[in-house]
């Protein structure tokens, strides 16, 4: 009666427990990969019965493959489901040892941003760090994240001051090339130590992290990888023909032989590895391998690629009124809610949306619903100030 997919919550549930830092989308790689025993381990499972099984005439592979993977957010909810159909007392995400993980692959400074965001984690404290039964609501590895933006912007001052307009106008070339060549030492990505750590430098190192998070699975890298995966994960236990077996090697050495004979192609298929052209992520969103600072049309490419996504570009802030956080609103225009906000917000926001493997308007949603508990403590403690200073007259 238990879905086969469950094993799979059980396992992230453990290390959930166990307070890994291992994620749902982890789980997901490794099961589509082959990496946990999860597509083929019913080739396991029937040498373990053997195959004299008198009383169940149907075999392992219709008993114990699964169909599919399910997703992320599902897996994640399966988890809660069982944690709450058994008892089990759950602590919330280990948020130290996410963020921290978030925080590398992104090549930023861990020891700046790192305990101002474990502050507002324990400041807030948001309910969707805990895991949940509900499979709608947003997984707690988004709310990580959005702990980690608001961390950011109040560190790093960004709030529309058009500091990535600023970066593209520097970077901008005659002849095309790459903009960070003729940047100034301390704007580089890789430039800087973390006490010189900028806005600027943060930008730039996001921009660079943003096009070398590679989502793709490791069969998807060359033919050979594929043709392997399919033979040990998709199809296994499947017995080919002797003929078959031969006609399988002499396909597999006219590949290798035009791949060896055909320089070009080989490179054009490591571009495509990469990064370097077009591909598509889990989550449906088309992920471009050129950099937005690329060229000098930069600030075209940000427009653009926030209209794709659902954001509406706004300008640079010309007249500061003050210098307090920047809340963002969405927007209702023909009929339906569009997401407004600056070039260097959605420059900030699109990377770890891209690193947690969500739509960048699922993160910046969770970002305003933190905005606003934060908001609505503050606001509380400074009611509970005035209080104390003027006690009511009895």
């Amino acid at each position: 009666m238990l879905p086969l997919y469950s094993t799979l919550s059980v396992c992230f549930l453990a290390c959930h427990i166990a307070r890994e830092a291992i994620l749902p989308t982890d789980i997901y790689r490794w099961a589509m990969e082959g990496k946990l025993p999860y597509m083929a381990a019913f080739t396991e499972v029937d040498r373990l019965l053997g195959s004299s099984v008198k009383h169940c005439p149907l075999s392992a592979r219709q008993l114990f493959r699964p169909v599919r993977v399910i997703g992320t957010w599902q897996l994640e909810a399966a988890a809660g489901s069982i944690a709450q159909r058994i008892g089990l007392q759950l602590p919330s995400v280990n948020f130290y040892a996410i963020a921290q993980c978030y925080l590398n692959e992104l090549s930023l400074p861990i020891e700046r941003i790192l305990p101002h965001a474990c502050r507002i984690y324990e400041w807030a404290l948001p309910a969707e760090l805990w895991l949940s039964s509900n499979p709608l609501r947003v997984p707690t590895r988004v709310c990580v994240m959005a702990i980690l933006i608001v961390a950011l912007r109040v560190q790093y001052n960004i709030h529309g001051q058009g500091i990535w307009e600023e970066i593209c106008e520097t970077g901008r070339n005659a002849d095309g090339s790459d903009p960070d060549e003729n940047l100034p030492p301390s704007m580089r990505p890789e430039g800087g130590t973390s006490e010189e750590f900028g806005t600027r430098e943060l930008l730039c190192t996001l921009a660079s992290a943003y096009d070398k998070i590679d989502v793709a699975h490791d069969y998807s890298k060359d033919l050979h990888s594929y043709l392997k995966y399919c033979k040990d994960i998709v199809f296994p236990g499947i017995a080919c023909s002797i003929e078959e077996d031969h006609l399988i090697e002499i396909f597999q050495d006219m590949y290798k032989g035009r791949e060896d004979g055909n320089p070009k192609a080989r490179m054009e298929e490591t571009q495509t590895t990469n990064g370097v052209m077009n591909k598509r992520c889990r989550d449906g969103t088309s992920v471009g391998a050129r950099s937005i600072s690329a060229s000098s049309s930069g600030i075209q490419r940000i427009k653009s690629e926030m209209e794709d996504h659902g954001f509406c570009y706004l300008p640079p802030r010309k007249l500061l009124r003050s210098n307090g956080y920047l809340h963002y609103r969405r927007k209702t225009i023909t009929g339906s809610l569009v997401c407004i906000g600056h070039a260097d917000y959605y420059v900030l926001i699109r990377s770890f949306a891209k690193l947690a493997e969500v739509d960048v308007r699922v993160l910046h949603t969770s970002v305003l619903k933190l905005e606003r508990r934060l908001a609505w403590i503050d606001e509380r403690i400074g009611r509970s100030l005035d209080a104390l200073q003027n006690p009511p007259i009895s």
